[in-house]
C-alpha cells in the first residue's frame, strides 16, 4: 500500500495536475493556435507521467510494451509540440517558406507510425530491471542516442529564445524572456544530470521528466505574462478602462457581464451589467439587431460598422455604430461589443445633406432641389403650374426695421408658402425676395383658386411685430405645362413674363401666362 501512494505521489499527482493544466490552456481560447500547441506539449508531460504510474503497476515484462506505445510516442509530441511552439511564439515560424514550416517540425513524428507498423521502438531501450520498487531501463546506445538528440533540441530552443529577446523591445517582454532562458539552461542541465547519470534506488527512472514538469510550467506562466494567454480583463484592461467607446461583454443570452467606463456614460447611468442589451435599444430597432446579431452569433463571425440607436435611461435616441466579434471567456463564447457614439457627426451629416437642398433661413426647398424636382415631375405629370412670387416693397422692411426683422418677415412668409402648398406640389425659395411654387396634375380651376387662396391667405395673416402690422404684398406670375411649354426653363421665363407685367400694373396681384398679353410683340 506504501509502494502504490508513493508512485500516486511521483507520477499520478504531476499527471492530473498537468492534465488540468492542459485543459486549461486551452479552453482559454480554443481557436488561437498558440493555446492549441502549448496544451498537447503540456498534455504529452501529463502522458509520459501516467504512462509510468501504468507501468510501475504492471508487472516488468510490460514496460518494454509502455514505452513502445505510450511513453516514446508521447515524448515525440512533446518534441514537436515544443518546437512549433517556440518557433511561432519568437516569430521565426514567420521568416521560414510556407512549403517548410510547419510541416518539417513534425517529421519525427514519423517513427510513431514506424512504432505500430514494426510493433518495436528504436528509439527508447527496451530492457528493464527493478531495484526496489523503481523499474529502470537499461543504459544502452538507443537510449542515450534519444538523450542527446533531445538535448541538442533543447540548446536550440534556448538559441531561439535568445534571438528573441534580442528582437524584444518591450521590458516586460525582456523579462519574461530572460526567466525562460534560465529556466531552460536549468532544465537543460537537469536532463543532462539525470539523463546521463545513473541515480538507481535513489531517483526514480526517467528523473529527466521533472525538468519538463519545471519547464512546461515555466511557458505556461510566461505566456500569461506575455499576454498570450491571458484572460479578457487583463490582457486588455486599460485599454478596456481608457477607451472612449463603450464595450460591453454579453453572454450567450444578451445580457451584459461586463462594462467599461465609457458604456454608463454613453447610457447615461451606473447600472449597465445585468441589463439584455436589446433592451437598450429603441423598441423600432430591436428586431433588427436581434436578427443581425443572432446570425453572427450563431457563426461566430464578426461584424463590423452597423449602423443603429442606442436609448440612454434618460430616453434619449443616439445614433451609434457597433462593431462585434466573439471570445471564449470560462469556457463560454461571449460577444464583445464595441459602440462608437456617432450622434453629432450623424446630426451634423444630416445637416449637411438638408442644407444641400434647403434655404438656411425658411428652411424652404432651394433652387437645387426646386430644378431637381421639378424636372422629375414635369416628365412624371400631365399638367404642371409654375407659380412665381415676387415681394413688393421688401427693401423698404430691411430699410426701416432692419435686417433682422426682415429675416424674421421671409420666414413667417416661408411658413404661410409651405402650409398653402398641397403635397403634389413643391415650395421654394430660388433668392432673396423670390419664391418658386410648382403644382402638379391641376387644372386651370385649380390653379386659380391656390392663387387666389394664398393671396387670401397673405392679406389675412401679416407679420407681426409687437402691436405693428407688416403688410405682405406680392406680385405673383403663373405658366402652365405643356401648354406654355414642356420644360423648366421655358416655364419660367414664361411665369416671369407674367409676373412683371403685375410689377408694372400696379403690384400685388398675379397673371397667368397668355400669349397674346405677354408674349412677343
Amino acid at each position: 500500500m506504501t509502494t502504490l501512494f508513493l508512485y500516486m505521489a511521483v507520477y499520478l499527482l504531476p499527471a492530473f495536475l498537468l492534465s488540468h493544466l492542459a485543459l486549461d490552456v486551452l479552453l482559454r481560447n480554443p481557436r488561437q493556435v498558440e493555446h492549441r500547441l502549448l496544451s498537447l506539449f503540456v498534455f504529452g508531460y501529463a502522458m509520459l507521467f501516467l504512462a509510468e504510474f501504468g507501468r510501475h503497476l504492471s508487472p516488468i515484462e510490460a514496460s518494454p510494451a509502455f514505452i513502445t506505445y505510450w511513453f516514446g510516442n508521447a515524448g515525440i509530441l512533446i518534441f514537436v509540440c515544443s518546437v512549433h511552439f517556440i518557433v511561432k511564439v519568437t516569430g521565426v515560424g514567420a521568416k521560414l517558406p510556407k512549403w517548410i514550416y510547419p510541416y518539417v517540425i513534425y517529421l519525427p513524428l514519423v517513427p510513431v507510425a514506424l512504432t505500430f507498423i514494426r510493433q518495436e521502438n528504436i528509439l527508447n531501450s527496451q530492457r528493464f530491471d527493478q531495484v526496489g520498487v523503481w523499474i529502470y531501463p537499461e543504459f544502452n546506445a538507443s537510449y542515450l542516442t534519444t538523450m542527446t538528440v533531445g538535448n541538442v533540441f533543447h540548446f536550440l530552443i534556448i538559441l531561439l529564445l535568445v534571438y528573441a529577446l534580442k528582437r524584444a523591445d518591450r521590458t516586460e517582454h525582456q523579462r519574461v524572456l530572460r526567466m525562460l532562458i534560465w529556466t531552460a539552461i536549468a532544465v537543460l542541465v537537469w536532463d543532462i544530470v539525470f539523463g546521463y547519470f545513473q541515480f538507481r534506488g535513489i531517483m526514480p527512472p526517467y528523473a529527466y521528466m521533472y525538468g519538463g514538469l519545471v519547464w512546461t510550467v515555466a511557458l505556461v506562466v510566461a505566456m500569461n505574462r506575455l499576454d498570450f494567454l491571458a484572460s479578457y480583463a487583463k490582457r486588455y484592461g486599460t485599454l478596456y478602462n481608457l477607451n472612449p467607446s463603450a464595450i460591453l461583454l454579453v453572454d450567450d443570452t444578451g445580457r451584459i457581464e461586463s462594462a467599461n467606463p465609457a458604456a454608463r456614460t454613453l447610457f447615461h447611468t451606473v447600472r449597465v451589467v445585468n441589463e439584455r442589451f436589446v433592451d437598450l435599444l429603441p423598441e423600432k430597432k430591436r428586431e433588427e439587431w436581434c436578427e443581425h446579431y443572432t446570425q453572427h452569433f450563431q457563426a461566430q463571425k464578426k461584424f463590423l460598422e452597423f449602423e443603429t440607436k442606442i436609448q440612454t435611461k434618460s430616453g434619449q435616441e443616439r445614433y451609434v455604430v457597433i462593431d462585434g466579434d466573439f471570445v471564449y471567456i470560462d469556457q463560454k463564447i461571449h460577444g464583445m461589443i464595441l459602440i462608437r457614439d456617432v450622434h453629432t457627426f450623424k446630426e451634423a451629416e444630416q445637416s449637411i445633406r438638408f442644407f444641400a437642398y434647403h434655404d438656411p433661413l425658411t428652411k424652404l426647398a432651394n433652387r437645387r432641389a426646386f430644378y431637381e424636382q421639378a424636372d422629375q415631375a414635369l416628365l412624371q405629370a400631365d399638367t404642371l403650374a409654375l407659380v412665381i412670387i415676387d415681394l413688393d416693397g421688401f427693401k423698404g422692411v430691411n430699410d426701416t426695421y432692419g435686417h433682422q426683422v426682415g429675416d424674421d418677415f421671409l420666414i413667417h412668409l416661408g411658413a404661410l408658402l409651405e402650409e398653402a402648398t398641397p403635397v403634389a406640389g413643391l415650395a421654394s425659395r430660388v433668392g432673396g425676395d423670390e419664391f418658386y411654387i410648382y403644382l402638379s396634375d391641376v387644372g386651370e380651376e385649380d390653379i386659380v383658386t391656390f392663387v387666389e387662396r394664398l393671396r387670401t391667405t397673405l392679406a389675412e395673416r401679416p407679420f407681426k411685430l409687437g402691436r405693428e402690422t407688416i403688410p405682405i404684398r406680392a406680385s405673383i406670375g403663373v405658366s402652365v405645362s405643356p401648354d406654355q411649354g414642356t420644360d423648366l426653363d421655358t416655364l419660367i421665363h414664361k411665369a416671369d413674363q407674367a409676373m412683371y407685367q403685375i410689377k408694372q400694373q400696379g403690384k400685388n396681384d398675379y397673371a397667368i401666362y397668355d400669349e397674346v398679353l405677354h408674349g412677343p410683340k
